[in-house]
């Protein structure tokens, strides 16, 4: 009796087992499929931290892909570095019925090392599963070592755009004298937490998710629910801090550079020269600054404290290599030869806010300077060597910063720039032949953030690809670019005006007696931005631009204008728009202007914004119709 009753239970045991792993997709609801790329069965994700410096961090997940959209869920990509190993790894692939059809192995990870930094510790373990046909299955397990010093936990964020979720759980431990620091978004999830013997655990779960697709321009980061989690206290190499305020965190990066900002007796020197006839501290920033960028190239150093703690300036001066805290370390310490102040600054290249009430690491990517001076703040790229003086780039402009010196530590947000003062102003004359072959001559200018855009993008080219570039500049079939020619105002306001010719042998057409030209080949098309009919998610507008062409187009002989576009002036919370058009001496001229801010709208005004950018675009892409004239006798 005792016997069966063991067998019994080990039956139970089996069957319930499979139960629970029954990964066949029949067994997914129809609510958690609808609408989804991917579905999320299972996740259980668990951290231990033991203390300061190590811990361990446990993922098992499976996930079942729907379709195409869903094969980036089938991937995974596993980081390690200075805070974290692989230690173990395994996979499986399943088939639409739950049956597994392959295993897969730490073995069969591709390990990447390659790195655009010249000096890192870094590396990838990527692995892709495929299969012939939808649905299938994925899953993953792995385990990775914490060590060097835990900053922040893994963050509670299992959903993602076209992504349903069955069930899933994370687990957080921590020491008992530890406190720990959350930052919720878009959810009111609370933990259940439970005193263990040697400490705390914290436990989040997220049951039947149902997917929610992104619509283009909505603001992604406040769709899904997550919620960030750090320690308070942290210590990298003995380098011990906390994050209990900003300002403390602040400190603690002002103990990093503390005298690592001496010079080799020849930079002094050099500096001193450089400095010695010029009066006005702006200038003497600006011939510094000029200096840094002729002596010294960007590459991302990731090694040190954590890739915490910038090379000294002695190591720069000596190698002329940086990355962005290294360099921004460097700047200051040539500031400080000529007793020009400026302030170490903390900040992130993909947010413009930070959490006020939340400090973390996450937060911050990158480095710059400040140098505070009377009546006026300059602000100092120090990883690029071509970047305008003064210039705030777009990756910078505007966002929330933190600004450390020795002894200090305080919030600031950089100046922004009038989204209107980016702008492009085209100026084309369009010499047409009457059998529709077609020579543009351009003159382009380009400001701000457009100017930066454009300076990137035909910098250190070929001929060929310059040819490239040039010829999809105008809305053209078949170009040939010839007589190019770049002028650049690299101030504080930068500008870059191009001018080219562009050959076509098709541009306008051709019926009977009649030919068709259209009207702007420099448009910015706003087709197909915004499609559907409904929008659930708010739409925001991230960039701005002041955009003005004039076209002038020389009527070929023996054709007469027949019809032009109508005038017209459309003014809009979503934009403006402005067309002129006059025939003077057999050139027509075509003038106009489009100006689109940066701004966040309500799902209810979709139907406006749509028809806003549908009469934006289907007047900018008329076209001049001219009739060949008969000849009289």
């Amino acid at each position: 009796m005792k016997q069966k009753f063991f067998l019994g239970l080990t039956l139970l045991s089996v069957i319930t087992s499979l139960r629970a792993q029954d990964y066949s997709a029949a067994a997914i609801s129809a609510e958690l499929k609808e609408n989804a790329a991917a579905v999320l069965r299972r996740s259980s994700d668990k951290f231990i931290q033991k203390d300061i410096n190590n811990g361990s961090y446990t993922v098992d997940y499976v996930v079942t892909i729907l379709n195409s959209r869903g094969n980036h869920y089938a991937a995974i990509n596993i980081h390690e570095d200075f805070f974290q190993e692989l230690k173990s790894f395994s996979g499986e692939v399943f088939d639409a019925s739950g049956k597994s059809v392959k295993k897969i192995s730490k073995k069969d990870l591709l390990t990447i090392e390659f790195s655009f930094d010249l000096a890192t510790n870094g590396r990838y373990n990527l692995y892709e599963s495929h299969y012939p046909t939808y649905p299938f299955t994925v899953r993953y397990r792995y385990e990775i070592k914490c060590k060097n010093g835990i900053l922040i936990y893994p963050t509670v964020a299992p959903a993602a755009d076209g992504l349903s979720i069955e069930k899933a759980d994370y687990i957080l431990q921590i020491p008992t004298d530890y406190v720990l620091r959350e930052k919720k978004l878009n959810t009111n999830i609370e933990a259940q937490t439970e005193v263990l013997l040697n400490g705390k655990q914290y436990k989040w779960s997220i049951t039947d998710w149902k997917a929610v697709t992104a619509e283009r321009f909505a603001p992604v980061r406040e769709l899904f629910p997550i919620i960030y989690l750090s320690p308070e206290k942290f210590c990298l190499r003995g380098v011990c801090g906390s994050m209990e305020s900003w300002a403390t965190f602040g400190l603690w990066n002002a103990s990093l550079f503390k005298g690592r900002d001496i010079l080799p007796q020849k930079i002094i020197d050099k500096v001193l020269e450089l400095t010695k006839d010029i009066t006005q501290t702006k200038d003497r920033v600006k011939v510094l600054y000029e200096y840094l960028q002729a002596t010294t190239h960007y590459v991302s150093i990731q090694l040190g404290i954590g890739g915490w703690q910038p090379l000294s300036a002695t190591d720069v001066a000596k190698t002329g290599f940086g990355d962005c805290k290294a360099l921004s370390n460097y700047m200051r310490a040539l500031l400080k030869v000529v007793d020009i102040p400026s302030c170490y600054v903390v900040i992130s290249t993909k947010n413009k806010r930070f959490f006020s009430d939340y400090p973390s690491f996450s937060q911050v990517n990158h480095v710059i300077v400040m140098v505070p001076l009377p009546g006026d703040t300059i602000w100092l790229e120090c990883t690029n060597q071509t970047l305008p003086f003064g210039y705030i780039h777009k990756s910078i402009a505007g966002h929330d910063a933190l600004a450390i010196d020795e002894n200090n530590a305080f919030f600031c947000t950089l100046p922004d720039n009038n989204p209107l003062d980016n702008q492009e102003i085209n100026t084309v004359d369009m010499y047409i032949s009457s059998d529709g072959y077609a020579e543009f001559n351009v003159h382009s200018t380009y400001k701000m953030d457009v100017f930066e855009r454009m300076y990137y993008k035909l910098k250190g080219l070929s001929t060929k690809e310059e040819n490239d570039i040039l010829g999809s500049l105008l809305a053209v079939q078949k170009p040939k670019v010839s007589n190019y020619k770049k002028i650049e105002i690299l101030t504080e306001r930068p500008e870059m005006n191009i001018y080219y010719t562009i050959k076509c042998d098709e541009y306008a057409s051709k019926t009977g007696s009649r030919m068709f030209i259209p009207a702007n080949p420099a448009l910015l098309s706003l087709k197909n931005i915004f499609i559907g009919n409904t929008r659930e998610q708010p739409i925001e507008m991230k960039s701005g631009i002041h955009k003005a062409d004039t076209i002038r187009v020389h009527i070929p002989a023996g054709y007469v204008i027949e019809t032009t576009p109508k005038p017209t002036e459309i003014k809009s919370d979503y934009g403006y728009f402005n067309a002129q058009i006059k025939e003077e001496d057999g050139i027509l001229t075509y003038i106009q202007i489009l100006e689109l801010q940066p701004r966040r709208y309500a799902a209810s005004e979709f139907k406006d914004i749509k028809d806003f950018y549908n009469r934006v675009e289907n007047f900018q892409t008329s076209t001049i119709s001219l009739k060949k004239v008969t000849a009289s006798f």
